[in-house]
């Protein structure tokens, strides 16, 4: 509603009113009171706006693949702790063994030294080792009790739950082999290539949004000055186009944008199937070689285990020095490190393996 205090006036010649020529008169037009009343529908027929919706669905898409991602690292990550605290058990395990042997040693050499037929400095070695050997069990005890808290932290149990691993030469399950171009975490890296497909039609659309509308509108207004209301109406009923013709240079910098975009997720997507596919003949090579590996280190270490036993046999009746002695003890030590080298490469080569494949949600340490 408009209300006009003092209506404008015009100058008119007073001949239009029957006056005399050359003369004016002064008169005002319009109405002191006006009442509008507006209304309007409007029902967007085409809007290219709108389809940025479907970009919202494909950063839906990525998102729940990065929790996929992210769900896998969790996997490794709890993997590669229960096969640490696998490995410290092994360690453990020969460290028990080898301080047990020590100790023996040790007796035979102090009865042959206070039968004055060792020297003492062979007891003060032996006694050096056996502390020695104290010293990193109770390391390897230290690691494998971190190790077995942080498993238990991961799992969300209480830490004084009790906690056991499978002894480590359990059999091995080997990890099918399955070619794919893109596998695992690199795989989603190559999806997430890929959604950047049609990137100028994507910048075409951004920088110039056509509208087209359709309308309807239903006009009601009155006024009055002297006389009593008068109320008038009007409808229009059209369509309404809007399409931008210039918009400075935004959209060849746009244009220029996504396809360098576009060039450089081709040059990364290439990457990654090639450091993919050298990963996994990597893996495959490694995980073949592996089994093997460890059933070779497992022979010698029983067979170095067992000429010990002989040794020490044969230094308690007086046939074997104490060199021959510390020689078979020092044969075990190191088939005892090739074996947890062994151990360590194999599982090494599964998780990545699996992680190639992308099969760590499915499989079990």
């Amino acid at each position: 509603m408009r209300h006009y205090a003092d209506l404008p006036y015009q100058l008119l010649p007073a001949s239009f009113f029957g006056g005399p020529e050359g003369g004016t008169a002064r008169v005002q037009f319009g109405t002191p009171n006006n009442i509008t009343l507006n209304v309007q529908a409007q029902l967007p027929l085409v809007d290219v706006g709108s389809w940025e919706g479907i970009q919202w669905r494909e950063a839906e898409r990525m998102a729940g693949m990065q929790r996929e991602r992210s769900r896998e690292e969790v996997v490794l990550e709890l993997s590669n702790a229960y096969y640490n605290a696998q490995v410290l058990q092994a360690r453990r395990t020969f460290l028990d063994s080898n301080l047990l042997s020590t100790e023996a040693m040790l007796r035979n050499v102090e009865l042959l030294h206070a039968q004055l037929l060792a020297r003492g400095t062979d007891v003060d070695r032996l006694r050096l080792q056996r502390d020695q050997l104290r010293t990193q069990r109770e390391r390897v005890v230290a690691q494998h009790e971190q190790v077995l808290d942080l498993l238990r932290l991961m799992m969300g149990l209480p830490p004084d739950a009790l906690l056991a691993t499978e002894p480590a030469s359990a059999p091995v399950q080997q990890t099918p082999i399955r070619r794919r171009p893109l596998a695992g975490l690199d795989r989603r890296a190559g999806r997430a290539a890929e959604a950047g497909r049609d990137p100028l039609v994507e910048a075409l659309a951004a920088a110039l949004p056509p509208l087209l509308r359709a309308v309807w509108r239903h006009r009601l207004w009155t006024h009055w000055q002297r006389e009593p209301l008068r109320p008038l109406s009007g409808e229009l009923l059209g369509a309404h186009l809007q399409v931008p013709l210039f918009n400075g240079t935004a959209i060849s910098q746009k244009v220029r944008q996504k396809e360098l975009e576009l060039e450089r997720t081709g040059v990364l997507r290439d990457a990654v199937a090639d450091r993919e596919g050298l990963e996994q003949r990597r893996a495959t090579r490694d995980e073949a070689l592996a089994p093997r590996t460890l059933t070779d280190a497992e022979t010698q270490l029983a067979l170095a285990e067992r000429i010990r036993r002989s040794t020490l046999l044969q230094h308690t009746e007086g046939l074997a020095t104490l060199t021959d002695l510390v020689l078979a003890d020092q044969a075990v030590r190191e088939g005892q490190q090739l074996y947890i080298d062994a151990l360590v490469q194999l599982r090494k080569a599964q998780l990545e393996l699996a992680r190639l494949n992308g099969k760590l949600l499915n499989e079990r340490p």
